[in-house]
């Protein structure tokens, strides 16, 4: 027996550890197999420092972040205090914090950098921001994600590889950085949305976020589609005040009870709703054609006023059907319309059916400030309302601010340089 031991013992041993090799593979594949990848499609052109806010959020935070009411809230930072008026601030970051480097968060690797603020590292945990001007948005501007050379940040997934075509992200694979039961990620860039379907038909990836036409995908049976308000964002008629007949503000009004508004959900003014300064005390404009043509109708002593008898919508192709719908409201009104559809917005047109994001604080002086030529695209100029967004955005107090911002919307709206019709509805796609 002994023997016959001695001569079997190699071969037992080589067995058992190949057995157990065996079982730590099977297991190590096992595994990797239960690991959850989420191949993401996105429509629009994208370079490594202009990432949608939702991708570099994953990655990294803010000195703060903003709450669902557009209000700042703590995040690498614990606190902030506001001095000399509301030219200073002062932020405190919190304790045990790391980049996913495992080097600690120092303020001196805050590098936030404004035109007309200077900053300045107090100690190694407190970072001081000088202001020429009070600006009250400021919390919600340092929401920004931070990153350190080489993009590396705080967040909950790190970057593993970025694909580039030039300065453009073709291709972004992220990877969760300590819960490994999280998905990895693989964001696909796509220029559009016909290209971003097809991606999706050849299974180059498994979901689809914020497509505005899901079109033969909606037949599929085995793809869910989940539609999504984007209440951060609006549909709007904008005029061009300057145009000889649309700065009439009568001419404007009519135009905006002509339409019948049957999009989605109403969005009344330019705010997000669920902000901390929405006002829904504003003028509705609900469909009313009788009113509309009234205030075509000349007034007394004013006879020599030219009627708005044609005018010219421009919009981009995927807001066409609705374009089409506002020319039969307004060839009802007795105006005729013609469509024009553009590729990117100018100076050159009339009215301009189009979507524009909306901002998480209140501040919206950059689109209504007369000021603001390139980005106020109705050309609006108002000295009441220019007073009301100065004052806005120098309030500190929120209470202050909100009677501010309420005033603001009751007087945009009545002189209607824009008709805002709805927020609209995008569709989140994913392969059952």
């Amino acid at each position: 027996m002994a023997a016959f031991w001695q001569q079997r013992k190699k071969l037992v041993v080589v067995s058992f550890l190949l057995g157990v090799g065996a079982f730590f593979l099977v297991y190590h594949l096992f595994n990797l197999s239960q690991i959850k990848v989420e191949k993401i499609g996105l429509v629009g052109k994208f370079t490594v420092n202009e990432l949608p806010l939702e991708i570099q959020r994953l990655i990294s935070d803010g000195l703060t972040e903003i709450a669902p009411d557009g209000s700042a809230q703590p995040a690498l930072a614990t606190n902030w205090e506001v001095k000399n008026e509301g030219k200073e601030y002062l932020f405190t970051l919190k304790e045990n914090l790391f980049w996913q480097d495992d080097k600690p968060v120092l303020a001196a690797d805050i590098n936030l950098k404004f035109s007309d603020v200077a900053s300045t590292t107090i100690d190694q945990k407190t970072i001081k921001f000088q202001l020429k001007e009070p600006f009250s948005p400021f919390p919600v501007v340092v929401s920004r994600p931070l990153f350190k050379k080489g993009f590396i940040g705080t967040g909950p997934y790190k970057v593993k590889s970025i694909k580039r075509n030039g300065q453009i992200v073709e291709k972004l694979v992220l990877v969760p950085v300590k819960d490994k039961s999280k998905p990895k990620k693989i964001f696909h860039f796509y220029p559009t949305e016909e290209s971003a379907r097809t991606g999706f038909k050849l299974g180059e990836v498994n979901m689809l976020q914020e497509i505005v036409r899901p079109e033969d995908l909606s037949s599929w049976a085995k793809v869910e589609i989940i539609p999504e308000t984007k209440k951060d964002r609006f549909v709007a008629v904008f005029f061009n005040t300057n145009d000889p007949q649309l700065g009439d503000k009568s001419h404007r009004q009519a135009l905006a009870y002509a339409i019948k508004k049957d999009w989605g959900e109403r969005a009344l003014n330019s705010f997000n709703p669920s902000s901390w300064a929405y006002n829904d005390s504003v003028k509705p404009y609900d469909y009313d054609l009788e009113n509309a043509k009234k205030l075509l109708e000349p007034e007394e002593g004013t006879e020599g006023k030219e009627p708005l008898k044609e005018i010219e919508l421009s919009t981009f192709s995927s807001l066409l059907p609705v374009a089409e719908e506002i020319k039969k409201d307004w060839e009802e009104l007795g105006v005729a319309t013609q469509i024009r559809v553009v590729n990117v917005p100018s100076d050159d047109y009339q009215a301009l059916l189009a979507t524009q994001e909306i901002p998480s604080d209140p501040d919206q002086y950059l689109f209504w400030h007369s000021t603001q030529t390139n980005i106020n695209i109705s050309h609006y100029k108002s000295p009441k309302l220019d007073k009301l967004l100065e004052d806005g955005r120098k309030e500190l107090d929120q209470e202050e601010r909100k009677t501010i911002y309420a005033d603001f919307q009751r007087f945009l709206i009545e002189d209607t340089p824009a008709v805002f019709l709805y927020y609209p509805t995008v569709y989140n796609l994913s392969k059952k």
